[in-house]
């Protein structure tokens, strides 16, 4: 609401307040049966009544014409202010909310490139940490697997060596055998 509209607004209340007490000072027209009960007025006290009504009239008419003008162009500024409605107060916030708006952007913009570039380290820290992992892994399992080839190789020469042994020790046995056989034989 702008101040045009407030004032219009005060003075229609104030020229209806006029109206009202004017229209209510006039005189009602007495016709009829007003004049058998002793109503009728004299020449001078008529003369008189009308030139009070008469002025009466005249401000009606005149508070008449103002309020109706009032009335005409207080719709046409509240109208005009319904097509408008952009005030210098609501221009400012308008430019003030776009400023707000823009740095909320702005530093939500700033959040997300900082959150992008903690998750591409903290994902590169991870690939280095898996390669570390799977480096260390494959260093283990060729350990292993050397100790494994190794514990074979002893075991398998051990178990040849036990070979040769039993081997040895039997061709021993056979060898005392046959010799207790000959022995035998030639003694009998």
């Amino acid at each position: 609401m702008t101040a045009l509209s407030i004032i219009i607004d005060i003075v229609l209340i104030l020229i209806s307040i006029v109206l009202i007490v004017v229209v209510l000072m006039q005189q009602g027209q007495r016709q009829g049966l007003g004049a058998i009960g002793g109503g009728a007025e004299t020449f001078f006290g008529k003369n008189k009544a009308q030139s009070m009504d008469g002025k009466l009239q005249y401000i009606t008419r005149i508070a008449v014409v103002v309020f109706v003008v009032l009335a005409i162009v207080a719709t046409i500024v509240t109208s005009h202010n319904l097509n408008n409605p952009k005030t210098p107060a609501a221009a400012a916030v308008e430019e003030a909310a776009e400023e707000v708006t823009t740095e909320a952007a702005e530093a939500a913009e700033g959040a997300v490139e900082e959150a992008a570039d903690a998750a591409a380290d903290t994902a590169a820290e991870a690939a280095d940490a898996v390669a570390d992992t799977t480096a260390e892994a494959a260093d283990a399992a060729a350990d292993t697997a050397a100790e494994a080839a190794d514990a074979v190789a002893d075991t398998a020469a051990e178990a040849a060596d036990a070979a040769a042994d039993t081997a040895a020790e039997a061709a021993e046995t056979v060898e005392g055998a046959v010799e207790d056989a000959a022995a035998a034989t030639t003694e009998g």
